[in-house]
């Protein structure tokens, strides 16, 4: 409350707003769609919140459907008059609305994931998944693609692929090399998510670390059964990806992520294919 001399005194109201926000959702609604203005990305992360929708996922929807609309495969018939175009966010927190709303076939589409509104309009070299889910905001090279198409969420936290992309920067790998980086890493993030570990904190959690944190709770184990309990972590859940219906004969990879470059070069679809079948030989799926 201020009170000036010889006026009435005027009242300020100020809201204050808590919006978490990380490196994925800044990629997934900022620089994948050209919203430079940090103010304007929180804000679409908040409507995305609010609308309880997954940021990443958005992200990916919105981009492509951007796209689309600026190669002409949809009209404003399908926005509803709405005109797409990188870094408008006024249209960008429309859209998000209209999603959840489902006033037509288009934004029931989009509701459903960029594989599926895809399949129905188009657009599929651009359409950015892997293994049927929006990727997260790594381009790296070999590591990723192939840690994101063989994963058993399709995420990057199940193996981080572009963690064996980044140790090439270093020292030179195999394709080889980085398809054992990919399996033990997997086998790894199994044991660590049992625990519950927070995996930005990864490297702390060694195997000698978790055998002695186990060991201060009564449980023994060594080195060699946690590797084996990770495996069969894994194995169970691909026996359950399976049973939703998962088929590596089914697995896309869209011309995008071979028209641009990554953080180690280009990339060429056959080898990418290549490594994956070495993965499904060398973990018998």
């Amino acid at each position: 409350m201020i009170a000036l001399a010889g006026q009435v005194n005027v009242e300020y109201v100020f809201k204050a707003l808590n919006i978490s926000y990380d490196f994925e959702l800044i990629y997934a609604l900022g620089s994948n769609l050209g919203v430079a203005d940090p103010e304007a990305v929180l804000e679409l992360i908040d409507a995305c919140e609010k609308a309880g929708v997954d940021v990443i996922s958005m992200g990916v929807v919105l981009a492509w459907a951007t796209e689309m609309q600026q190669r002409g495969k949809i009209t404003t018939e399908d926005t509803m008059k709405l005109e797409l175009s990188w870094g408008d966010k006024s249209a960008y927190l429309k859209v998000i609305d209209l999603i959840v709303q489902a006033p037509n076939d288009f934004y029931v589409a989009l509701g459903k994931g960029v594989v599926y509104a895809s399949k129905k309009y188009g657009g599929e070299d651009f359409a950015i998944q892997l293994g049927g889910l929006e990727i997260p905001g790594y381009h790296t090279g070999l590591g990723n693609v192939v840690g994101l198409s063989v994963g058993p969420r399709h995420s990057h936290l199940d193996n981080a692929g572009y963690a064996a992309d980044q140790a090439s920067l270093n020292r030179p790998l195999s394709d080889e090399e980085i398809v054992e980086h990919i399996i033990d890493e997997e086998d790894r993030r199994s044991i660590l998510n049992c625990m519950v570990a927070c995996l930005f904190a990864r490297n702390v959690y060694t195997y000698g670390n978790i055998i002695l944190a186990l060991k201060s709770i009564g449980i023994d184990r060594t080195e060699e059964e946690l590797k084996e309990l990770g495996k069969d972590i894994f194995r169970k859940k691909y026996e359950l990806k399976k049973k939703f219906g998962f088929k590596f004969e089914n697995l896309t990879l869209p011309k995008r992520f071979f028209e641009t470059a990554s953080t180690t070069g280009m990339l060429e679809e056959e080898r990418v294919r290549r490594a994956i079948e070495l993965y499904r030989k060398k973990r018998g799926v």
